[in-house]
């Protein structure tokens, strides 16, 4: 495999169908280095159904079972060669400090690093709703200040999506926040997929407005298709997940745009096309961006 400054990664959402020993083999197949837990508790209607990126999952890892056998997962992500890098909990700003310090406990045990905690309410802000910006960006500094603070007891980083619909949603918006911390406090998940939903931004100034606040890289693709009409007339955009290579946004450009401005942090494959096997989602999406990074 062609070896790069910018590794390749997954985030564990993704392989919904594979227990975890299928997934160290298929990431060493891939040539992928760096994994990103998904502690989550499988909602109740979805245990027993099929595999789903966000709903039933073979490797039921819940926040509990990570403090509980975190040694163990860390144990064999190292054997295998592979960096534990990450945790992604479904928590929030409004969290209580003890669901926050099981997330940040759990990271510190399997020595992931950082851990995502998304804003107040999980996107930040009411929707279809008028808002007052600078007190929502206010409460969420806040929030923040509160977070950082209990993930230094654990010797854990802080990091916040650029989740579409978010009150962090672009670069700008996510820049808003982190300029409150140090970069070693407070980071962001450059989601680039996320980006191709929000709309189109040019890869080097997207890169460049947070710099060193870029801890590490969601990476996958989506498409705009045709939507429904309002009863005005107008036409509504609607997306799809699509493989990396078939994304509207050019995905090489964001990759030599991190490069070039010497943002050389992994980058975590969140493949979510449709009916495809998860090791087929990751052994396309692995293969592309390898033959990608071997170009710059």
């Amino acid at each position: 495999m062609p070896i790069t400054t910018l590794p390749l990664g997954v985030t564990a959402v993704m392989l919904p169908d594979l227990d975890f020993d299928e997934q160290i083999a298929l990431l060493k197949r891939c040539g992928v280095t760096h994994y990103s837990i998904r502690p989550r508790i499988i909602p109740e209607g979805e245990r027993g159904k099929a595999w789903g990126n966000w709903g039933n999952h073979k490797f039921d890892l819940t926040p509990a079972r990570l403090v509980k056998e975190g040694k163990e997962i860390r144990k064999k992500l190292l054997d295998a060669g592979l960096t534990p890098f990450g945790t992604v909990p479904a928590v929030t700003l409004s969290d209580s400090d003890d669901v926050l310090k099981e997330a940040f406990e759990g990271a510190a045990i399997t020595g992931a690093g950082r851990v995502r905690v998304s804003p107040l309410n999980w996107t930040g802000y009411p929707h279809n709703q008028v808002i007052n910006y600078a007190e929502t960006v206010k409460k969420n500094v806040e929030g923040y200040q509160r977070v950082v603070t209990l993930a230094r007891g654990y010797k854990q980083k802080v990091v916040i999506e650029t989740h579409c619909g978010s009150i962090a949603a672009s670069p700008a918006l996510a820049l808003n926040i982190c300029r409150n911390f140090k970069p070693e406090d407070l980071g962001t998940i450059f989601d680039i997929a996320n980006f191709n939903i929000e709309g189109a931004y040019n890869p080097n100034l997207a890169v460049a407005v947070l710099d060193q606040y870029i801890d590490h890289v969601h990476i996958g693709g989506s498409r705009r298709v045709q939507g429904l009409y309002d009863s005005a007339g107008c036409r509504q955009s609607a997306t799809v997940q699509v493989p990396i290579g078939e994304a509207d946004l050019y995905i090489p450009a964001w990759l030599k745009a991190l490069h070039d401005a010497g943002r050389h942090v992994p980058l975590m494959i969140e493949d979510f096309t449709q009916n495809v096997s998860g090791a087929l989602r990751l052994e396309t999406s692995a293969a592309a961006l390898h033959r990608a990074l071997a170009s710059l």
